[in-house]
């Protein structure tokens, strides 16, 4: 009931930004449209799906190491650069919560998905990450 809900929530926040989108310029509208559009979507995913699998975490100890890795990526992010500190954050993350995927390809994954966020960010958005200091 609580996924559904959050689906119509999302919805009804996607259909309202976008109503208020209306008027603007295209080049100022285009990015948060097609975020807009991406939410919509997952919100009706999110209320017609079938699958109701609860998901509780077994641990508090895990949330806290969680959310220790997070604010130590955000802490290190400026001195070693966005490259380096997400790498190493979203390996840490994929290998910490034990998916089914080896190391070596968590690492990949991780550096592939840094490379492309950092691309899109600085070259086609044209807004710059932090980079390495030294």
């Amino acid at each position: 009931m609580k996924d559904r809900t959050m689906g119509i929530i999302g919805v009804l926040v996607s259909l309202f930004l976008l109503f208020s989108l209306r008027g603007k310029v295209f080049k100022a509208k285009a990015f948060p449209v097609a975020l807009l559009i991406v939410l919509a979507i997952l919100s009706i995913l999110l209320i017609f799906d079938k699958k109701k699998k609860a998901y509780e975490f077994k641990s508090l100890d895990k949330v806290l190491l969680y959310y220790l890795l997070f604010f130590v990526y955000i802490a290190v992010m400026p001195y070693i650069g966005f490259i380096i500190s997400t790498t190493c954050f979203m390996c840490l993350f994929i290998i910490m919560s034990k998916y089914d995927i080896n190391k070596v390809m968590a690492l990949v994954l991780s550096l592939l998905t840094a490379l492309i966020t950092w691309f899109i960010f600085s070259h086609l958005f044209g807004i710059s990450l932090p980079e390495i200091l030294f």
